[in-house]
């Protein structure tokens, strides 16, 4: 499968990374700045390419997964005879995970690992992250080092954004050389059209952990941080379940067998059901499943209050501006016998957290 950034930003970047690449190309190569706290906690890794060296600074302390993962990958030799594959020199370099015969590269892969996009480390010039596909926690070996500031990938779209695990300490000239190198259309590697595989092949030849590294104390901190995960998530699910119970048990049902339980009352109008209205909510089946919401999107909802589901056209229209409700929606006032695979079984009863912003 190919590791790639998210397709939905593609166009984005490249238009507005291009308004910028003038300055980007001037720019001095980012300072070398020893890191803060244990120097066996940010190892060091240098790549030797055809084009020159690139030392790279791994955060364990911030990054810690990833920073294992990639220590792994080196160490294990796997990315020896890799190339830098997708270059597009106004956004990014990235490599580690294909041949120079445009092949790749599988065997020696490992599970994929868990994205840390959250750790506060941005996604600035000189700067490596992992690659990922569409889905949060799909990174595996591919990476790729920033050439220019991509804020953009800071955004979380799909649930996550791009985790940055350390950065270029020494070698920016080469990644500025396999920026720049001549690109061409594959036909291994389909790019819409866009010229990003350098014609001649850029190799990884060796990757090298260099320094010390305390590889029990960074595995001890990602265990710490996978059983504080967990304890939260046992916490959310325990929240969820409580909305649900609230919801079915406590809410008060209508003759069509809708289900209300008022968490906030508001103080403005009522919608009438061909009102455009803003919302935030948040979807969950009965079993804690949360399939949509508006609140990790970042990005209130607006629609027609009759160009939803029944449950919704019904239920939204008794709050007012400003409140707060939990609904449970009977099957035949969501998706019905149907269900909207694959989110959505058939005949599933659906809860909603739903949260009247205004009446547009």
């Amino acid at each position: 499968m190919k590791r790639s950034l998210l397709a939905v930003f593609a166009t984005a970047f490249f238009a507005a990374i291009a308004c910028n690449s003038h300055s980007a190309d001037q720019a001095a190569p980012p300072a070398a700045v020893p890191a803060a706290g244990d120097p066996k906690l940010h190892p060091k890794i240098k790549l030797d390419t055809s084009l020159g060296a690139i030392t790279i600074e791994l955060d364990g302390e911030k990054a810690p997964i990833s920073t294992l993962n990639f220590v792994r990958y080196a160490t294990e030799g796997f990315y020896n005879g890799t190339i830098f594959h997708r270059v597009i020199p106004t956004f990014m370099i990235q490599g580690g995970g294909y041949t120079p015969d445009m092949e790749e590269k599988k065997n020696g892969l490992h599970a994929s690992i868990k994205n840390e996009w959250t750790n506060g480390l941005k996604n600035n010039r000189g700067t490596i992250a992992m690659a990922r596909t569409s889905a949060p926690d799909s990174a595996t070996a591919q990476f790729f080092i920033n050439v220019v500031d991509n804020g953009m990938l800071d955004q979380p779209r799909g649930g996550a954004a791009y985790a940055v695990f350390g950065k270029v300490v020494e070698g920016m000239d080469a990644v500025d050389k396999i920026k720049d190198t001549k690109t061409v259309n594959h036909p291994k590697y389909p790019s819409g059209g866009q010229p990003v595989v350098p014609e001649t092949a850029v190799v990884i030849k060796s990757a090298t952990l260099v320094g010390e590294f305390d590889k029990a104390k960074i595995e001890a901190m990602v265990k710490e941080s996978e059983e504080a995960a967990a304890k939260a998530q046992g916490a959310e699910k325990q929240g969820v379940m409580k909305k649900i119970n609230d919801a079915k048990e406590k809410g008060k049902a209508s003759p069509s067998g809708l289900k209300q339980f008022v968490v906030k009352e508001g103080t403005g109008p009522s919608p009438k059901a061909t009102d455009k209205v803003q919302v935030h909510y948040t979807g969950w089946l009965e079993d804690g499943t949360k399939f949509d919401s508006s609140v990790d999107r970042g990005q209130p909802a607006e629609f027609p209050l009759n160009g939803v589901i029944k449950g919704w056209t019904e239920g939204v229209a008794t709050m007012k501006v400003g409140g707060k409700s939990l609904f449970w929606i009977p099957s035949d006032l969501a998706y019905g016998a149907g269900g909207h695979p694959p989110v959505i079984p058939p005949a599933s009863p659906l809860v909603f957290e739903i949260e009247l912003l205004a009446i547009k």
